[in-house]
């Protein structure tokens, strides 16, 4: 038998310490209703997009 692929893969580190502890929050999908995973995906690109505003990250002063 294969050994199940976790889901969803989880991205690398990107180099950001507030983009990679965003999209850790993808590792909680599995263990949600299906009916929640669009408002889980949609929190973390509110999330993601307001650390973009905020001008954080690598490339910033």
């Amino acid at each position: 038998m294969d050994t199940p692929v976790a889901w969803p893969a989880l991205p690398g580190p990107t180099g950001d310490g507030n983009v990679d502890g965003i999209l850790a929050d993808l590792a909680q999908l599995p263990g949600l209703p299906t009916g929640e995973h669009a408002a889980h995906y949609e929190q973390i690109h509110d999330d993601l997009l307001a650390d973009l505003d905020a001008g954080s990250g690598a490339g910033t002063d």
